[in-house]
């Protein structure tokens, strides 16, 4: 008599067979209110869960989540729902290394080198997530509307380097925002958008405490509303540019450069 059975997803050779990689590299931007410049901050995380793909839930153990309202609607609450407990149980996380990484802009000059992103250990208090994420900081880690390449030498998670190239979007400019019955309208500059660009709004409050967050295309104009203003008669308003690029590389797929260029502009009723 013979029997037979399907192989268990926990038997010694799940892992080689479910593992999956990720990467995701946020590039964020912001100027405002007035003449204030920020250096941009690049993170990059390189994403493995030993079971399964990656996904929604994980992108967020790792910290790469991006919490936006649906196109056309506003969040009364966003900082709360972001930080909503799973409703699946959570995987462990894998932040892989990958060797040396560098980020640069194809209209740098040669007396300003392209950004090396440094390793850092991963904090973890929960005990979910292991390895290290690359971080930098650069006074202008890249040109508007420019091509962009993201390198990684190889290390001993991905022994495979890669080199990738992606567009930057332009900035946000010519942000005004005016008081109205109903609320705010807010409006910016989107001569040459790109519709798949998503523009949101942060409406901040005392001390930049984040009041609401609204969401629409790159369409140049969003109606706030007062409901998603609260009692607030002045604040802040920083409205935000985000332009996915995605990639696939030997070791990873998929691979996405997320920016986020912002401008923050004060606003009164």
């Amino acid at each position: 008599m013979g029997c037979a059975v399907s192989p268990s997803a926990d038997g010694p050779d799940a892992e080689a067979t479910s593992t999956s990689a990720a990467a995701v590299v946020v590039v964020e931007r912001t100027s405002g209110p007035g003449d204030a410049i920020r250096a941009d901050a690049i993170v990059a995380r390189f994403v493995r869960v030993r079971q399964g793909a990656v996904d929604d839930q994980t992108l967020r153990i790792a910290g790469v989540a991006q919490d936006l309202p649906a196109v056309g609607t506003c969040s009364a609450r966003p900082d709360e729902d972001a930080h909503a407990a799973p409703s699946a149980q959570p995987r462990g996380v894998d932040l892989l290394d990958v060797g040396p990484v560098s980020f640069a802009s194809s209209a740098t000059s040669s007396s300003s080198p392209s950004t090396v992103l440094l390793p850092r250990a991963m904090p973890d208090p929960a005990g979910l997530v292991s390895g290290v994420f690359y971080s930098a900081r650069s006074i202008e880690a890249f040109a508007p509307a420019a091509r962009l390449q993201l390198r990684a030498s190889g290390g001993p998670d991905l022994l495979d380097g890669f080199a990738v190239n992606v567009a930057a979007p332009r900035e946000v400019s010519d942000v005004h925002a005016t008081a109205n019955g109903a609320g705010v309208d807010v409006a910016w500059d989107a001569t040459d958008a790109d519709l798949r660009d998503v523009v949101y709004v942060d409406v901040l409050g005392a001390n930049a405490h984040l009041v609401a967050r609204c969401a629409t295309l790159d369409v140049g104009h969003l109606a706030i509303p007062a409901s998603a203003l609260g009692s607030f008669e002045e604040g802040q308003l920083a409205v935000h540019r985000v332009h996915r690029e995605s990639f696939r590389a030997k070791g990873i797929e998929p691979g996405e450069v997320r920016f986020d260029v912002a401008r923050v502009i004060a606003y009164h009723r």
